[in-house]
């Protein structure tokens, strides 16, 4: 997917991707030189493991409140 740098507004770039939706990402973040009607390639990537731990992480919190709820 590719996405150019529309603007970048209070710290925030917009960047409209080919669809014609947007999103907005930390302009801090923005690769070095990159910048107002720049192409960015925008790669999307599953993390199996992150998202386990992330999984677990909720399902924990989740406990935790269920077991303040019942005091």
């Amino acid at each position: 997917m590719r996405g150019v740098i529309d603007r970048i507004e209070e710290g925030i770039a917009v960047i409209e991707l080919e669809d014609r939706s947007q999103i907005l990402f930390p302009a801090k973040r923005l690769p070095k030189g990159a910048g107002e009607g720049s192409v960015l390639r925008i790669d999307i990537t599953y993390d199996r493991e992150a998202t386990k731990r992330q999984r677990e992480k909720i399902k924990r919190l989740q406990e935790k409140l269920l077991k303040r709820s019942r005091r």
